[in-house]
């Protein structure tokens, strides 16, 4: 390999680290300069060619003020090297300032006191262009605007701006053909890596956010002369801002989540593959298998059902309610996930009813045979619900998995709850009996129906302070979410939506920080000038500016002609 710029692995974008030897010889050498330019000017003086005093006169004091000026030309020219390699001195004269951080974020990435690496993949050179190029082939986006083009150079400058304001974040770009890549996806061999994803890490705690493409960019789909499994998309907004600040708020948190285990009421233990996942993202689990739960300590974030076989009793009910409730205070979570296979619940049916979340009796059926595995109908495809006001479900595809109950939103038992739909079947599902052969089919059309299969209930309230205050329950509608193979595979987002679900229902992403989505619009500067401010931008840089120049020459060759 030819040892050349071309074959650097890792690029910094972080301000550049200079050693303090190296800064100090820096600036001696810089001194000495200035130093010589000084000592040519005395020279000149000494020298023969000033022959007699008036020609000092005359052109001593301009030989010294342009002397003056290039020195201090030289210092303003150093002097602004040295402060835009460690601050941010770009100005944004965009008029939507498409390419500024907001001042919330700002502030939140100056008062950063942790270190954190951004590592990007893909080489720094080029990335913007190679980016949409992996866009189109990898997500199907179609790039048909000027527009949609420029998002992608707009994520570099964004990014290229958090080490600008806190050196203590760190931007690497990493060749995804590196043996530095490889590395990185050993390490992380649990995500699956594309072109463009970046991976946020702390020394703060042991968290990784992989942030992908749909985390970064909002994207819509083409019209609808798209095939169904072939449709095109669009990138409409860059939510980087959003994105990364809100995985460096994650991966610098301190607060060790703790969540409880409710597992006296189920036979079989369904939670090995998820405790492992929460023991990966910082959660302290402890295990509650009293067959009568009497308490439940209010340390605990939230608690998990997985699966029960036993349904709770009535002060057991109470008990939980008692703990989402926390003396008024909310700030507690309820993960429970159901298997068709388990008997009727209906004590904790009727907890659930009250939160928003009915639950029925039954198997569900895909009847779209492109949507489930062969000979296993009801093993099937589950997807993300587009939501407006949360991101819970921002970048992820669909799921798989197996043995799910009739699921779907009802109305709250109380106007301070609402709950909303995070994963959905298609249309084509139906109900079929426990037990049901893989060639059941006792069904009409009218027996089609959408089910969700994931459902997110929030209880929320004002405390004195006006601070907003939040409970959360949220309900999966099989155990095979997680407990399945299905769960290991990285095309999947059974473990994201999983995780997620968790972190909101133990508050582990609680941040006010909310930044807008930045959109780049096809207007441009030209298209903003009318008529009048052509002519206007033309008489002054065309006859005015000239005029001056011209005059202010004249003036000066005047004043010297009549000195002499």
């Amino acid at each position: 390999m030819e040892n050349n710029k071309e074959n650097i692995e890792i690029i910094e974008t972080s301000a550049e680290v200079i050693t303090e030897e190296e800064k100090s010889s820096s600036f001696k050498d810089f001194l000495s300069k200035i130093g010589n330019l000084f000592k040519k000017i005395a020279n000149i003086f000494k020298s023969d060619k000033i022959k007699n005093e008036n020609l000092f006169k005359k052109g001593g004091y301009s030989l010294i003020i342009t002397a003056l000026v290039l020195a201090a030309l030289i210092v303003v020219n150093w002097l602004m090297s040295a402060l835009s390699a460690r601050f941010n001195l770009e100005f944004d004269m965009t008029t939507d300032k498409k390419n500024s951080m907001s001042e919330e974020n700002i502030e939140y990435i100056k008062g950063l006191d942790a270190d954190v690496t951004v590592t990007i993949c893909g080489a720094e050179k080029n990335f913007a262009d190679y980016m949409m190029s992996y866009a189109q082939q990898l997500y199907g986006i179609t790039i048909s605007t000027t527009a949609e083009a420029e998002y992608f150079d707009q994520t570099v400058k964004l990014i290229a701006k958090y080490p600008a304001y806190n050196d203590r974040i760190t931007v690497k770009y990493v060749d995804m053909q590196s043996t530095e890549f490889t590395a990185i996806s050993t390490t992380h061999s649990d995500k699956k890596l594309n072109f463009g994803d970046m991976l946020v890490t702390s020394n703060a705690s042991e968290r990784v956010k992989h942030l992908q493409f749909t985390d970064i960019y909002a994207i819509s789909e083409g019209d609808s002369s798209s095939s169904y499994y072939y449709s095109s998309y669009s990138v409409t907004a860059n939510r980087v801002e959003t994105a990364l600040t809100s995985a460096i708020a994650y991966v610098t948190s301190t607060d060790t989540k703790k969540v409880a285990v409710l597992s006296g009421h189920s036979s079989n233990d369904y939670t090995e593959a998820y405790k492992e996942l929460l023991g990966a993202n910082n959660y302290e689990i402890t295990e509650i298998s009293d067959k009568l739960v009497s308490e439940i300590s209010n340390e605990f974030d939230a608690i998990i059902i997985s699966a029960p076989t036993t349904d709770f009793v009535d002060t057991e009910i109470d008990v939980i309610s008692a703990f989402l409730e926390n003396d008024g205070k909310l700030g507690k979570g309820l993960v429970y996930f159901a298997d068709a296979t388990c008997p009727s619940l209906p004590n904790l049916n009727s907890l659930l009813t009250q939160w928003g979340v009915e639950v029925g009796t039954g198997l569900l059926f895909e009847t779209y045979s492109s949507n489930h595995i062969q000979g296993s109908p009801s093993t099937m495809g589950v997807y993300p619900v587009e939501l407006e006001d949360d991101d819970i479900t921002s970048g992820m595809g669909y799921a798989i998995a197996n043995y799910l109950v009739p699921m779907n939103v009802c109305e709250p038992s109380s106007s301070s709850i609402t709950a909303t739909a995070l994963m959905q079947t298609l249309e084509t599902t139906v109900v079929a009996p426990v037990g049901a052969a893989a060639d059941w089919a006792d069904y009409t059309d009218d027996d089609l129906k959408q089910f969700d299969c994931v459902i997110m209930s929030e209880q929320s309230k004002y405390d004195d302070d006006n601070n907003l205050l939040s409970s959360y329950v949220m309900a999966f509608s099989s155990v095979e979410f997680i407990q399945s193979t299905w769960a290991s595979y990285l095309d999947l987002c059974n473990q994201d939506i999983v995780l997620a679900c968790t972190d909101r229902a133990a508050h582990v992403d609680d941040t006010t920080i909310t930044f807008t989505s930045k959109v780049i619009s096809e207007e441009s500067f030209s298209a903003d000038l009318t008529q009048s401010k052509v002519t206007a931008v033309r008489v002054i840089f065309m006859i005015l500016i000239p005029i001056v120049i011209i005059a202010l020459g004249i003036a000066v060759f005047v004043r010297r002609r009549n000195a002499q």
